[in-house]
């Protein structure tokens, strides 16, 4: 049983409760959806975002970030033949900042991509202070991608851990899913029931160990769609997905054997998912075999996956790192600050952990290899600075993994 305590309810929770009481239990997939997702739902609401929010993403941490997947970009850009428009369709960009940022770097270091860069930022809903953000991008408000014929990448960061997932449970029969109920003194209690779709069962099928009684875990059911909404939407190009997760058989393994969903409220994890409806955040770990499973399904061909750590290292970033050691004509202080923001971006043990996945279609490419940035490209990289739009070095924490 899990109880509310404050005594005003959010509109995504009232919404969650009339569907309830109308229909009878719902999924947790429909329980997470409203209360993300809701007009009035944790992702309507303004500075979720940063040391005043609830959590923070590596854009946030530090420029160095969103300068990395833009030497990334210019290289996919190469490999596609130098289009004359480059387009790059964030989904899910929030409110902007890694936008701001590549955008920012292209321009200063490869004016020539600068020149034919296309860059649009997709999410839900558009936020009033992506104005003060700067131009270079537009943005979409939009659930999917509203195009086709693109010639260029999909970009998604921290996008599908915040997607609807249904949740399991192993019991001596089979499997059951997790619903969402009310009880007798009105309080969210969760009910075991028959599984909404066959999909949470063909997912565990093919987990090679049999997963022991009392297992819980989530499935995203609506990774697939995704994958081929993106498929759909490129003609030539790339798609690059950087979230935290595992693949399957990482995913659910004893050590997750209760799940991955963790909430979370002003940086720090938020208990159960039934309190604070509406204004928490909710996450679970991405499936990445399922991503590259999708992905083959609709035409998109893995050329890599590896932790952002491995990635950022691959693209630049010690040259990055040695760029802004000589910039002698800061203060120490800056250039340690920097430093040690930049330095978060790769710890094995935080947001150096997350996972990188490049998937392709008809870029022409033969091996990964050919996406590392030549030397043309890394020669004299500069260092980006941290603004008031990323996190002061003390105040990152990693949450998430």
């Amino acid at each position: 049983m899990f109880v509310e305590r404050h005594g005003d309810r959010a509109g995504a929770e009232q919404e969650i409760r009339r569907r309830i009481t109308t229909s009878g239990a719902i999924t947790f997939a429909e329980f997470m959806e409203i209360a993300l997702y809701h007009p009035d739902g944790y992702y309507s609401n303004r500075g979720r975002i940063g040391a005043g929010g609830d959590y923070f993403t590596s854009p946030v941490a530090h420029p160095a970030f969103g300068a990395l997947v833009c030497v990334q970009l210019e290289s996919m850009w190469r490999i596609l033949g130098y289009p004359d428009t480059f387009w790059v369709f964030e989904a899910g960009a929030g409110e902007g900042v890694l936008a701001r940022d590549i955008v920012s770097y292209a321009c200063s270091q490869f004016p020539r991509l600068s020149e034919v860069l296309r860059y649009v930022a997709i999410d839900r809903t558009t936020h009033s202070e992506s104005s003060r953000l700067g131009d270079g991008f537009e943005w979409v408000s939009s659930i999917g991608l509203p195009v086709g014929g693109v010639v260029g990448c999909v970009l998604s960061n921290e996008l599908l851990d915040a997607m609807p997932v249904n949740r399991f449970e192993v019991v001596s029969s089979g499997l059951r899913e997790v619903y969402v109920d009310l009880d007798t003194d009105g309080s969210f209690a969760e009910r075991l029931g028959e599984l909404s779709t066959a999909e949470i069962s063909d997912r565990i099928s093919s987990v090679s160990r049999l997963l022991p009684e009392g297992f819980r875990g989530e499935v995203n059911t609506g990774l697939s769609s995704w994958v081929a909404d993106v498929a759909a939407s490129l003609e030539r190009g790339f798609v690059m997905t950087i979230d935290y997760g595992y693949e399957r058989e990482d995913l659910y393994s004893d050590e997750r054997n209760r799940g991955t969903l963790q909430t979370y409220y002003r940086h720090t994890e938020g208990g159960s998912p039934y309190q604070r409806v509406g204004r928490q955040d909710m996450t679970a770990h991405v499936d990445f075999t399922a991503l590259i499973e999708a992905g083959r399904e609709s035409g998109l061909r893995p050329v890599f996956l590896t932790t952002q750590g491995e990635f950022l290292n691959s693209v630049g970033y010690g040259r990055i790192e040695e760029a802004l050691a000589s910039r002698s004509e800061l203060a120490s202080a800056t250039r340690r600050s920097n430093a040690r923001a930049m330095r978060r971006l790769i710890e094995p043990g935080g947001l150096g952990k997350f996972r990188v996945l490049v998937q392709e279609k008809d870029s022409g490419i033969g091996r990964a290899s050919e996406l590392v940035p030549g030397d043309e490209a890394l020669s004299d990289l500069g260092a980006p600075m941290a603004t008031d739009l990323h996190l002061p070095a003390g105040q990152v924490s990693v949450v998430g993994l």
